[in-house]
């Protein structure tokens, strides 16, 4: 394989005390903060509902969801939108979580990530260093199925 087909284009999210690590064809966009709406008896780890581009989103809090506490709303939240991968995709094609602050492009290849050994939560499927840099992998099809059963 040559090294150009290598390298994934990914983006670091940042979230309370970590950082998310996503390719950058998972992420649908990243948009401004704008409060969900919420339900009076939706679960904890469901911040409601937000409007993107004419369709309901569901919001998923990551710590929350990770059984962490989530962290005071940063004053330059984001929300990302994620494309779903699940059998589901036709009810809920996108989901969206929560960032603390503004995504950054960075590029990772196998020779860059180290797996950690540190605990994983519920909402992680690897921790990793990429080039020294701690990072987790989010389990996409777990925060899926919690924003599946907000719909």
């Amino acid at each position: 394989m040559s090294e150009a087909q290598s390298i994934i284009a990914s983006l670091y999210l940042p979230v309370s005390h970590q950082q998310l690590l996503l390719p950058n064809v998972s992420v649908a966009e990243v948009v401004g903060y704008q409060q969900p709406i919420k339900s009076i008896d939706s679960p904890e780890h469901f911040l409601g509902i937000v409007r993107w581009r004419g369709i309901d989103i569901p919001v998923i809090s990551y710590e929350i969801a990770n059984g962490q506490k989530a962290g005071k709303k940063a004053s330059n939240a984001r929300i990302a939108v994620i494309n779903s991968i699940g059998d589901n995709h036709e009810k809920l094609p996108f989901f969206a979580i929560v960032t603390q602050g503004i995504p950054r492009l960075v590029k990772v290849s196998n020779d860059l990530i180290k797996k950690s050994k540190k605990k994983m939560g519920a909402a992680d499927a690897a921790i990793v260093k990429v080039d020294g840099e701690e990072a987790v992998i989010p389990n996409i099809a777990y925060l899926e199925t919690l924003a599946l059963g907000q719909l």
